[in-house]
């Protein structure tokens, strides 16, 4: 049975191209079985356990536990004794694969259709948490997350943060360029 969750228009037909290719890199976690392999240019299609996608399936159940998708990410947890530093390249060359062939993916029972909102709005959630939040909390002031929708985040500027004519470098070539890169279909960034 087939994945019935679609991406939304990640893979639009261009005139005289092919798809857009999805770029990855891996990022440790707390546990060093399991890697967070960021995804850009594709939106994932559903929250949830993959059971089976082009390209990984001949290393799930072998060299690999499990994948996870999350919002702009995948979780994949190497199988007991596994070892990043072998596992590593091929798991990237898989996920290459399978990042092209979305729609054929097989979710687990617990997956859940992905929203855009949802996607963008944890995304922005993850930079404010991680770099683009570090840079402003550097300079004494923070970035709050209000919301996402239809492709505009909207956040409040506190702190030193507010009135810096640095703060919209922060948020343009920082926060709005980073959400480009991670979530299709993210157009600004706004402050309330």
């Amino acid at each position: 049975m087939r994945s019935r969750l679609r991406r939304r228009g990640s893979q639009d037909a261009r005139p005289g191209r092919g798809p857009s290719p999805a770029a990855t890199h891996p990022e440790r976690t707390g546990d060093p079985a399991v890697l967070r392999w960021a995804v850009h240019g594709v939106e994932l299609p559903f929250a949830g356990s993959l059971v089976a996608a082009p390209g990984l399936d001949g290393l799930l159940g072998a060299e690999l536990e499990a994948v996870t998708v999350v919002p702009g990410a995948l979780l994949v947890t190497a199988a007991h004794g596994g070892s990043w530093r072998e596992l590593g390249p091929r798991v990237r060359t898989a996920l290459t694969t399978a990042l092209g062939s979305v729609d054929d993916w097989v979710p687990g029972p617990d997956a859940r259709p992905l929203d855009a909102d949802e996607t963008l709005h944890w995304s922005a959630r993850e930079l404010i948490d991680g770099p683009v939040g570090e840079l402003a909390a550097v300079h004494g002031g923070a970035i709050e997350l209000v919301g996402a929708r239809d492709g505009v985040v909207t956040v409040r500027l506190r702190g030193a943060c507010r009135g810096c004519p640095a703060a919209a470098l922060t948020m343009t070539q920082r926060l709005e360029t980073q959400l480009r890169r991670r979530v299709p279909g993210a157009r600004a960034v706004e402050e309330a």
